[in-house]
This record gives C-alpha cells, sequence and structure tokens, in this order.
C-alpha cells in the first residue's frame, strides 16, 4: 500500500511528523487534519498475487504508480521516500528516510499507514485467528506461529519464505544441497534456527545484489552473509566480504527494509563462517561483522 500527498499552500503541519514515531491515536488524528485541511490524496495497492509474480520492489513501484493516479490533484515534482523508481512518470527525488526529512513524505506515510492499518482490522474479522488486528501482518513470532497451525490465507504472499515453507515442507532440504555454497547456507540457516531466529527469506534477490540468509533476532533485522570453505581461512569475517561486496548488501537491505517494515528499522550485518573440513562441519557466527 502507498499514497500520495499534496499539501495545500498554508496548511497547518503540526501533527504530521514521521509515522513511526506516533502513536496510532496520533497518526489517526493527523489524517483527519489532512483530510479536513484539503490535502490532496491517493492511495494505491498491489495484491499478494501480484507481488508473487513481479516480486515485491516491482509490486510496490506499481502501488506508487496507483497512489499517484489516484492524487486528485496531479503535482508536477514528487519526493520519493527511499530509493528512486525506475520509469516513475514524473519527475521525482529519492530521499532515504524521507519521512523524517520531510513534512510531505511523513503526511503520505501517516496515510498508507493509518489505511493499512484499518485494512488489517477488516481482515482481522474476516479471518479471525491470525491475530491481524495486533501485529497487522508484520512478521512476528504469534503471526507466524498462527501461519504453521492454520496456513496462509488468500492475502498472504506465496513467495514469502515463512509462507512458502508452510507450503512446501519438504522442498529446501533437498534442493538446496548441490553445492557447497548452497550446503553452507541450508547449515546456517538451521544454525540459526536453533537459536530462535525468525527466517524471513533466503537468497533474497534484490535490484543491488542478493542476500543469503535474511533473519529477525528478536526486533533486530539481521542481514547474513554466509562463506563456506574447506578448510578455516585466516582473515577476518569481515574482510572476506570486499567493501563493494558491503555495499551492494547495505543497498539490498536498505531495499528489503523499504518494502517489507521500514528503513529505520534496527538491523546488523553478520557473517557465518561454514567449514566443511573432512566431513565435520564448523560454523561460526559473527555478529555484527561489518557497518
Amino acid at each position: 500500500m502507498a499514497a500520495c500527498v499534496v499539501l495545500p499552500d498554508g496548511i497547518d503541519v503540526g501533527g504530521v511528523a514521521d509515522s513511526k514515531s506516533l502513536t496510532g491515536r496520533q497518526r489517526a488524528d493527523a489524517l483527519d487534519h489532512l483530510e479536513r485541511s484539503g490535502a490532496s490524496i491517493g492511495i494505491g495497492t498491489a495484491t499478494a498475487a501480484e507481488i508473487d509474480r513481479h516480486n515485491i520492489l516491482q509490486a510496490t513501484h506499481l502501488a506508487m504508480r496507483r497512489a499517484l493516479d489516484a492524487c486528485p490533484e496531479r503535482p508536477d515534482f514528487v519526493l520519493i521516500d527511499g530509493l528512486a523508481v525506475p520509469l516513475f512518470p514524473i519527475p521525482h527525488r529519492a530521499l532515504i528516510g524521507g519521512d523524517a526529512l520531510c513534512v510531505s513524505i511523513a503526511a503520505a506515510s501517516i496515510v498508507a499507514k493509518v489505511t493499512r492499518d484499518r485494512y488489517m482490522e477488516e481482515l482481522d474479522h474476516a479471518w479471525p485467528g491470525y491475530g491481524l488486528a495486533q501485529h497487522k501482518g508484520y512478521p512476528t513470532r504469534s503471526h507466524l506461529a498462527a501461519l504453521q497451525q492454520l496456513g496462509p490465507m488468500p492475502e498472504h504472499r506465496r513467495s514469502f519464505g515463512p509462507v512458502r515453507t508452510v507450503l512446501e515442507p519438504s522442498r529446501e532440504p533437498r534442493a538446496r544441497a548441490s553445492t557447497p555454497g548452497l550446503t553452507g547456507e541450508a547449515m546456517a540457516t538451521e544454525f540459526l534456527t536453533k537459536l530462535n531466529y525468525i527466517i524471513l527469506a533466503r537468497r533474497y534477490r534484490a535490484q543491488h545484489g542478493e542476500i543469503d540468509i535474511i533473519a529477525l533476532d528478536r526486533d533486530v533485522y539481521v542481514f547474513v552473509e554466509v562463506k563456506t570453505a574447506f578448510m578455516r581461512g585466516e582473515d577476518p569475517p569481515a574482510a572476506r566480504v570486499s567493501p563493494a561486496q558491503q555495499s551492494r548488501l547495505q543497498e539490498a537491505a536498505l531495499e528489503f527494509l523499504s518494502v517489507h517494515g521500514d528503513v529505520d528499522a534496527p538491523c546488523r550485518f553478520d557473517v557465518i563462517e561454514v567449514v566443511l573440513d573432512r566431513g565435520h562441519p564448523d560454523i561460526r557466527h559473527h555478529q555484527g561483522a561489518f557497518p
């Protein structure tokens, strides 16, 4: 879900701030204020099926374009939260963390957040048992536990790792054991699962690169680079991830956060070393391996 907001001249922007810094009541009050003040508002959505068909990044861009088309007042220039959107129909500038920097983006973030939360509350009545009114669809432990118990509903994305695991529980071990690298990733995934990490995605492909594993450690998003070898190297793990690769991983992580959660969520980059030495694998987990 995306929103496009054009603020009228002279509007009182009191109460309009980064949606993540506001309570639910404050966000609802801010939306009411925007609507009463004559702000031009457009809402755009992309369905779960469209996400599965196109990938989540392209579906997000689709929702953005639909929000622009739904806005009664066509802007001449757009400020976009996060990364630039290729082929966007009008000139724009991307601002990473824009909802904390720009009142127009903050207004759009409030509109999108409140509208989406209200939609989750409606779904909670249609599909009781998932706790959607509480966690609003984010991958909390209670949500994933309900997914395991009840299975996915139509609004769940089939391409999302935990949903795919429920639908195809026996697929992962056989498909991922054909090369040392994939074997290492499978072992690293099992290792993190035993530590009570929630696995969100494996081999996540973004515009700027691929992330081997994305997981939740309590409320921290963890982006994991897996290094597999047949003997242990002498270099520290961070040195084995070049500055160029670190940059690509950071861009990919930012893309993931911008479409799955928010760009200000707590996160870190870990390196897991898997040494397949003489049939006795050795796993070492380096938390916060690089900034």
